[in-house]
């Protein structure tokens, strides 16, 4: 990259006037402009960016990396067929994920990204099931959504325990049949098609099965061997029709039918000349009904399946050669909820060495399998013994568990009431379940016995939880990919649940770097939503020292405070994160409104409606400090409620008091706006926590209504004493409030505890000296108002149409170009951008400079939701 110190930097967001008084005092450094845009990319003048005064920045899309998976990772449809992630682009069907309550159903998707990568990590679980993804791809854990970089071998996440997701192809129950004969004991190489199976109620129905298909067709017993057979046309000679003949030969004109119909549709299906190791099913299985998969999966194994006893339980097992059959067999049991798994086994037959994998079922899936699927022929005799078993005796639910990890953030508040309520004997003794996984039928009894709603859908959640078995890196250059799915953020994949700032960090940087004389005069908040800022307190590692070199910068960290919920400081502090100090929420500062937002309550809810008159009584007999414990007495001696209600209301709100972040004291706004400060307040550990999902709403809500109220209020202080003493000053600086992911709080066409807040800054903020710097990849999902009001526009790299035209209307008449042209023109290497300056009127491409702190959101904490 070649570059250019000649000329003078040029000064953003600073009229001509201020220019003239203040020169370059009071700008951060962002980068370098771009004097040309080839293969080697010219730099030009440093490009600064006023912070003296209060502006709107909105920043769109992201300097670098992404969450991505590899290209043959397998989607799951709307249809319950399966595509591979690279094949989506143009494919408009719904994909399948995982709801707020946890169950799985049917979501629309919007953008497709590809982009090449250097490194990527290989999981696979315990149950076999294997994904390959870059290393910031969050999955999902009882603790909420966590990077893959972040997990460790022997961590539970969540998978699809049942995806019941069926479609409507059509195929008569013989060609159901036929698929799965002779894909288990068929050999259709060398022109023919032969099967082989020694069960004689499996031969009756094979023969009966061709002959279903087509009449014409008959099935021949080889000749010293009563097992196996060959499938040819009854007439063995061609069969000419529209037969034109000239001088003794055929003309054209004349076709042919072919002698053998049933390879004609095995080749159709792509079934047709596999080897062992290379069959899989067709694409057209995985959208059948129920009933015809059901019909398929129960040849499937009467054929290559087999079912054994061991001591006092039953075993179900599946064998082939071909590894991608056997996970096609292990989704298409998922269909009817049963849980298998895969292993691989060395097989030496003939002193030469053979790879063949298996599926095994046990404990009470075993049971699922038989009254779902079951065995036809020989095999039925061993299945109704298994039956017979489950009469006999209850099986436990083997692994089917819910993590352990769950007690942290749930436990009754009278165990012992509880206890009784399910007929423990020793109704104490219930409480010694947090010393284990408890299987999902007992945590459902619990919850139905304290009556909690929340972790009820836990326990009849569609999750499985499925442990990590390894974690492998593989450093070489991967195509990925990505798709967005608009609500709820995450798709299934290879049969896992997974989900879809660089330049807000730069300018934190500089806000620390700032003179004195100025930096005492601001205070910077950052709302931390996916766990990353947290690296700007350590200095930039090797690998990115040599970049720094080339700008004649060096790595150094970055004095910044960083403030976790306090539920969460043990959390960090075990994983020698660095931090400062807990962040808590006054409890009675929450107004009604926001206790409901919090809850996802609306006024006609019943919770809604107690929750409101709680407060109002609280407030009347205690006045304004109040805690948790004072609501939760109000409600348990409220006497217009029903008990489920008043039941319900105090399980959310002892689940809010597990968190640490809502308290009696909670910290002041001065704590966080101090004079030259840069405070972090890092929310991401309650992105999609159980119960938690409005958690980060109420944080921004109230952090921007006190900032507000109070820097009105020392706005007149500074009015006062400019007239008294003819200079600006107050106790309380000017405040910069960064939020990341600002369409998450300021959504275009969603309600939000957040939005109203928000959007008296963008209206009115900058005059009491409110600066605000919204953060995006979405920027049309933003409310229309934080673009149209924007004064500084920085925009890496869109290729979305959408996100593009929702900020085409930020184009100002001194702006020649279309964005679609500009971004066209962009390098494709990273930390390019876009700027916009209303101040100045300027239109520059530039390149951010690279960060002189460590990069956390490649490496490491960064939970998502």
């Amino acid at each position: 990259m070649q570059e250019n110190f000649s000329q003078e930097p040029v000064v953003l967001g600073r009229d001509l006037k201020d220019l003239e008084k203040y020169g370059n005092e009071g700008t951060a450094y962002l980068g370098k402009v771009v004097m040309s845009s080839g293969e080697v990319p010219v730099l030009g003048r440093e490009i600064l960016i006023d912070v003296s005064r209060p502006h709107l920045m909105l920043i769109c899309g992201k300097r670098g990396g992404g969450k991505c998976v590899h290209g043959d990772t397998e989607i799951l449809l709307e249809d319950g067929t399966l595509t591979k992630i690279k094949d989506l682009k143009d494919d408009s069907r719904k994909i399948v994920a995982l709801n707020d309550s946890f169950k799985l159903n049917i979501e629309s998707k919007d953008d497709f990204f590809e982009r090449e990568v250097d490194k990527v990590l290989k999981i696979k679980t315990s149950t076999g099931r294997e994904i390959i993804l870059t290393p910031e791809h969050p999955l999902f854990t009882i603790d909420g959504w966590k990077p893959v970089c972040e997990l460790q071998v022997g961590k539970r996440i969540a998978v699809p325990r049942k995806i019941g997701f069926f479609g409507n192809t059509f195929l008569t129950e013989s060609q159901v049949k036929l698929i799965a004969y002779l894909t288990t004991e068929g050999h259709t190489r060398k022109k023919a098609v032969w099967f082989t199976n020694f069960d004689k109620k499996i031969q009756e129905d094979f023969f009966k099965s061709v002959k279903d298909f087509d009449e014409r067709m008959i099935v021949k017993k080889m000749k010293n061997n009563e097992g196996q057979f060959r499938v040819v046309n009854s007439n063995p000679k061609l069969v000419v029709k529209n037969s034109v003949r000239e001088n003794g030969k055929f003309a054209i004109g004349t076709s042919f039918e072919h002698m053998n119909h049933l390879r004609d549709w095995l080749i159709s299906l792509g079934m047709y000349g596999k080897l062992a190791i290379e069959k899989e099913l067709p694409k057209q299985v995985f959208s059948l009904s129920q009933q015809k998969t059901s019909l398929l999966l129960n040849r499937m194994f009467s054929c290559d399946g087999t079912i054994w006893r061991e001591q006092n339980r039953f075993r179900i097992g599946y064998c082939s050669s071909s590894k991608k059959l056997i996970k096609q067999v292990q989704h298409l049991l998922l269909k009817f909820g049963i849980i298998s798994t895969l292993r691989t086994k060395n097989i030496i037959l003939n002193k030469k060495s053979f790879v063949s994998f298996e599926i095994t079922i046990e404990g009470i899936f075993c049971k699922e399998f038989i009254d779902k699927i079951g065995f036809f022929g020989e095999k039925e005799l061993k299945q109704k013994e298994c039956q017979r078993l489950f009469e006999e005796r209850k099986f436990n639910a083997n692994k089917d568990t819910i993590p352990k990890e769950i007690w942290d953030y749930y436990k009754p508040e009278n165990w012992s009431r509880i206890g009784k309520k399910i007929g423990y004997k020793n109704s104490k003794a219930l409480r010694t379940s947090i010393n284990y996984s408890p299987t999902r039928e007992k945590l459902l009894q619990i919850a139905i016995a304290d009556e909690n709603e929340l972790i009820q859908l836990l326990a009849e959640s569609d999750i499985y939880w499925d442990e990590i078995k390894s974690i492998e890196e593989v450093n070489e250059k991967t195509k990925v990919y990505d798709i967005s799915v608009p609500k709820n953020h995450n798709f299934v994949a290879n049969d896992i649940i997974i989900h879809n700032s660089y330049t807000l960090a730069v300018l934190m940087e500089e806000m620390a770097r700032l003179d004195p004389t100025i930096k005492n005069r601001v205070s910077t908040i950052t709302i931390d939503t996916v766990g990353i800022f947290w690296g700007l307190k350590l200095p930039a590692g090797e690998q990115d020292k040599k970049m720094l070199d080339e700008w004649n910068l060096k790595s150094e960290q970055t004095n910044v405070k960083v403030f976790v919920p306090q539920g969460q400081i043990e959390f960090y502090k075990e994983k020698g994160l660095p931090i400062d100090g807990a962040f808590t929420l006054k409890c009675s500062e929450l107004e009604e409104t926001e206790w409901m937002a919090l809850f996802r309550l609306d006024w006609m809810d019943p919770q809604g409606i107690l929750i409101s008159r709680t407060i109002q009584k609280v407030r009347e007999k205690i006045g304004t400090y109040y805690g948790i414990d004072d609501l939760i007495s109000a409600i348990k001696n409220d006497v217009e409620a029903e008990n489920s209600i008043k039941q319900s209301l105090v399980n959310r709100l002892q689940i809010v008091k597990s968190w640490g972040l809502i308290e009696k004291n909670g910290t002041k706004i001065q704590d966080l706006a101090q004079p030259g400060a840069i405070s972090v307040v890092d929310v991401s550990a309650y992105r999609q926590t159980v119960g938690a999902e409005g958690v980060k709403d109420i944080v921004v809500a109230l952090i921007g209504k006190k900032l507000f109220e109070q820097r009105m209020l020392f706005r007149k202080e500074e009015e006062i004493k400019l007239l008294k003493e003819n200079k600006r000053s107050s106790k309380m600086p000017l405040v910069w409030l960064m939020i990341d992911e600002a369409h998450m709080f300021m959504p275009k066409d969603e309600k939000n505890i957040a939005l109203p807040v928000l959007l008296e800054w963008v209206r009115v903020g900058r005059q009491p000296g409110l600066g605000l710097i919204l953060a995006t990849q979405r920027p049309e999902k933003i409310h229309p108002d934080a673009i149209s009001q924007c004064d500084i526009f920085i925009s890496h790299r869109m290729t979305s149409q959408p996100d593009i035209m929702s900020v085409g209307a930020l184009r100002p008449t001194y702006m020649s170009t279309d964005l679609d042209r500009l971004y066209s023109q962009m390098p494709k290497q990273k930390g390019f951008a876009l700027i916009i300056d209303d101040n100045t009127e300027k239109v520059l491409m530039i390149k951010v400079r690279p960060r002189f702190s460590w990069d956390s959101s490649v490496t490491a904490s960064a939970f998502l939701i």
